[in-house]
């Protein structure tokens, strides 16, 4: 799907909501997504890296 398409898929669902007084609602919606992405890719869950033994 190009980037054309995706703005256009967009910017109709902008105006769905708008028009129809959802909007906050989806905004609300996509802060918590993003709070939730944030959150899920901090580098504390990234678990240790397998790390070679050193050699003496």
């Amino acid at each position: 799907m190009g980037i054309d398409k995706l703005i256009q898929i967009a910017a109709t669902l902008a105006v769905l909501a708008i028009s129809t007084g959802q909007l906050p609602r989806i905004l609300h919606a996509v802060r918590v997504a993003e709070l939730k992405l944030i959150h899920d890719s901090r580098a504390s869950a990234w678990g240790r890296p397998m790390l070679l033994p050193l050699a003496n």
